[in-house]
């Protein structure tokens, strides 16, 4: 059974603006707002790196990571944590890509796309 519920799944798909935190392999922190974090599947998410240079210069050097999706209103959300991997094409970077391009028409195409093998899940 996988990680990521029904109703986390929901707020996921139902939230425009997210958080992410990674770290420098020093430990000095990094939080950066994401508007196409998507649901891939029960222990997967995913996000374009847009203007994400600090994020993908983490990545590198460390892949932990940790993705918060909050529902303000409903007082519902998530911390989700894992391991990150930087993608440039294939059916998960499309995933991301193309609904991204059909609300922002005028943003150029994302270099790469992170994707997030959540290990740990702590609902708010």
């Amino acid at each position: 059974m996988g990680l990521i519920n029904e109703e986390m799944k929901k707020v996921i798909e139902e939230q425009k603006l997210s958080y992410v935190a990674t770290a420098a392999r020093d430990g000095r922190p990094n939080v950066s707002p994401k508007g196409s974090i998507i649901y891939i599947d029960e222990n997967t998410l995913a996000f374009a790196a847009v203007r994400s240079e600090k994020t993908l210069a983490n990545v590198h050097e460390n892949p932990f990571i940790s993705v918060a999706v909050l529902d303000i209103p409903n007082r519902k959300g998530a911390q989700f944590k894992g391991r990150a991997e930087k993608i440039e094409e294939g059916e998960i970077y499309n995933r991301v890509v193309q609904p991204l391009k059909k609300r922002l028409p005028n943003l150029p195409n994302p270099k790469y796309v992170i994707v997030v093998k959540v290990d740990e899940v702590h609902p708010f």
